[in-house]
This record gives structure tokens, sequence and C-alpha cells, in this order.
């Protein structure tokens, strides 16, 4: 068959649908071949749709691409509901009104009416992973990645969707975190694409419920806090690809686009049954500011549910952690020198901020590490009190040889440790993380 047929057979194949590029979903993954209007294949049957994939279709002119109707409702965006022309923005001024109304009442005491979530958390020490758990962890992390992807998507779409679902995951990370916290919060770490919106949401609950945990939160705070972790930046997905996902720092029309997911969010959670009815309140102000300079509404101190204040934070480290593309990740540890910064300037609170050092450390979980005898080391457990002396593994000696993870002499409490101590925070390998400074600060102001 020549290539004007093949090219032929693919333009008239009722089967196929054109798109525009920018309307893919990252990380999903395709039942079906992608090609170009020329039927030249660009994406084979069962590949993830990812950002590098995209801007690669986009760098050799490709900016509209043949997909199947069975692939087309799963891995685009509607370009349509993604218009923000003054004739479609359509907020329901009567929900936001509704919203500000229970926020001005002031009715969003928050009391437990069970026993802390705190008292059935296991302390492990110096005890290791369970890899086995660990490896179950990772599979639901992808497996509720990809249904809580789709139900964007169905919203998206117009649909009317239950919100059962997403209890039931909060329910079952509750479960986990009583076991092992650490393993939970670190399973998750760089198992997505860092510009995977329901994904990155995922660690943000799961490091939000670790805080309102350790905060004395009872079991239906915590579930909560978890769903609306999960759900908050649904909005995200109506603000233009191009803005979205721009290798350029925004201007500030970009950023007031952006600042709007909030009520896109809010609008899109109408359509979610079965939901706790704070849960849009809690999504509707995880980006205002303690000083009141944050968005949507610039609500400032008591004024913002003390959820939204936990997941503040949660979401601030995850964003400051995840790489963009005009940006790079900041290390771990850069990341708690900008909150406690933040909280010291009153951007975010720092009740919340101490709490997340109980949590992670000051060398946050997951991190690497120099000590003093000039070993390297990996953060893996917290060490409640103890922020700037948590459990560490050591994975290399002085010498640069890689030693036995497993071996008892290499599981340290550096609180137990009298001469043995962190000297230096370290990017994790062949991350490209960078370092604290003036400018990563006020770039995280803008996250």
């Amino acid at each position: 068959m020549s290539s004007t047929q093949i090219e032929e057979n693919i333009t008239e194949d009722k089967n196929l649908t054109s798109v525009s590029v920018n309307d893919l979903i990252v990380g999903r993954v395709i039942q079906f071949p992608i090609y170009d209007l020329h039927g030249v294949l660009l994406l084979a049957e069962n590949s993830e749709i990812t950002q590098e994939r995209k801007r690669a279709m986009r760098q050799h002119g490709v900016l509209e691409v043949r997909i199947s109707q069975e692939d087309f409702r799963r891995v685009t965006v509607n370009a349509g509901l993604t218009n923000l022309g003054p004739t479609t923005i359509g907020f329901d001024e009567a929900l936001t009104k509704r919203i500000d109304t229970i926020i001005d009442g002031g009715l969003m005491a928050l009391k437990n009416d069970g026993p802390a979530v705190k008292n059935d958390v296991v302390f492990l020490g110096r005890k290791g992973y369970n890899q086995q758990k660990r490896k179950e962890l990772i599979e639901q992390h992808k497996s509720n990645g990809k249904a809580l992807g789709d139900m964007i998507s169905e919203v998206m779409h117009g649909e009317k969707i239950n919100g059962s679902m997403v209890s039931t995951m909060a329910a079952h990370y509750l479960k986990e975190m009583t076991t092992d916290t650490d393993n939970v919060l670190t399973s998750v770490i760089d198992q997505f694409q860092d510009d995977d919106i329901a994904s990155r949401s995922m660690e943000v609950s799961l490091l939000a419920m670790a805080i309102g945990i350790e905060m004395d939160l009872d079991a239906d705070n915590t579930r909560n806090l978890a769903i609306a972790g999960l759900i908050h930046d649904w909005g995200m997905m109506k603000v233009p690809p191009e803005i979205r996902s721009t290798d350029k720092k925004l201007n500030s029309l970009e950023l007031l686009e952006i600042q709007k997911h909030p009520i896109y969010s809010l609008e899109m959670l109408q359509h979610v049954s079965a939901l706790p009815t704070v849960i849009p309140v809690i999504a509707y102000q995880v980006h205002e500011r303690m000083n009141g300079k944050g968005y949507p509404r610039g609500r400032r101190g008591l004024s913002i549910h003390p959820l939204a204040r936990i997941l503040q934070v949660a979401d601030a480290f995850v964003g400051m952690t995840s790489k963009r593309p005009y940006r790079p990740a900041l290390m771990r540890y850069a990341a708690m020198e900008c909150l406690i910064r933040q909280a010291r300037e009153n951007y975010v609170d720092s009740k919340v901020v101490r709490t997340l050092l109980r949590v992670q450390s000051l060398f946050p979980i997951g991190s690497f590490v120099q000590l003093s005898d000039e070993s390297i080391a990996q953060v893996t457990r917290r060490n409640q009190d103890y922020y700037t002396e948590p459990i560490v593994t050591r994975i290399q000696n002085a010498s640069g040889d890689l030693v036995d993870r497993e071996a008892d002499e290499n599981l340290i409490d550096l609180h137990e440790e009298v001469d043995l101590h962190v000297t230096h925070a370290l990017p994790t390998p062949g991350s490209g993380e960078i370092n604290y400074s003036e400018d990563s600060y006020f770039s995280s102001l803008n996250s």
C-alpha cells in the first residue's frame, strides 16, 4: 500500500477523530495508536502520553493528531470547556456566594467527635520498610491515580459522577497511615509525572493526612482532609494547557488564569455526589494565605478553614518539590526552609509547619544527607520531636562505596548517636533539584 493510500485511510477512518495535541492529557495510556494527519504513526498502542512526547510533536510541527473514538473521552480535554472567553467562564455566582456566606458566618469550627487517630499510629523507630507492603502501596497509588484521572475526565465532559470512590480511597489510606506513615509517604514520591494533576493531588492528600493525624484529628476529619486533598486541584484542567504547561515564568495575566482554578474546582464538584458537605469549602480555600495575600478571595487567618490551612502547607511542599517546565524542583530540605520562612512571614499557619517538622523532620523523609563521618544516607523515618535528628539509612561510606542498607549498623537513629549528625542536605541523585535561594523563595509564593 502506498503512503498516499495510508494517508487516505487514516484521514477517512470513521473510528478516528482529530484533536489538538494541547488537549491530550498527560499521564493517560492510549489503547490504540495515535497518528498525525498524514497517517504517520506517532504513538503506538499502550503508550503513555507524556509532556516530552507532546512537546516533541509540537516541535515537529504536529499540532493536531488522529486518535481512536475509544480513546477520545479518556485521554482528551474538550477544548470548549477550557475556553476562558467572557461568554464561557460561567462562574456560578450563587454557588460562590453560598460558600462565602458559610465562611463569613464563621460556620467553620472544627471539632472531633471521636478519638484522635494518632492514638492508633505505630511508631516503628529504626525498623525498615516492609518491601512487600511498599510494592502494594505503589500499585495502589497508580490504580487510584488512574481512577481519579478518569473521574476528572468524566466531569470535564459534563457527566455526573459518584464521589464515594474518593471516600473509599481516603478510608484505605487512613488505615495504612496508622500502620506505617513513613512508608506510605515515601512510597508516593517520584511515582508520577509532575504535571499529572490527579496523581500529584494524591501526594498532597497523603502528606496532609499525616499532618492532620499529628495534629490530633479524629478519623472523620482526617478522611475529609484526605478527600479535599484528592480533589482540590481538579479545576486546573480548565486552565488552558499553554498556560498550565508553559516552559517560561508566568506573567501577571497568566497567573490570574491560574488563580481562577479553585472556582473551577468548586463548580466541577457540583457534578460529584456523595461528598461530605464541608469538602467544597476546604477545596475552595487551599490557595488562600494567612496574611490575606492568597486567592481566590484574599481570606486571612481564622476565616480560612482549619483543614484548608493544613492543605495549604502540604500543597506548597509538594508544589515546590515538583519539577515545572519553567524551573527545576527544589530539594526537599530547601522546601522546608521556604515553608519555615513563609510561616515566619505569616503566609501559612505556623502551627501546621511546626507539625510538618514532626511529620517528616527538617531533613524530610525520602531526602538524602551527608553525615559527619562523610558517609551518605537517606532519611527513612521521622523521629518525632527530634526533627533535626531523623532516622536514616546509610547507603554509601566515606570512600564512596555502596554499603548493605539492611545491615543493622546502617540503620541509624541520629538522636541516639552522640558523634554523628547531618552536615549537609543533598539533592536526590540525578534529579537536578536546586537549593534554597531568594528566587526560589519568591517563586514559592506564586505556587
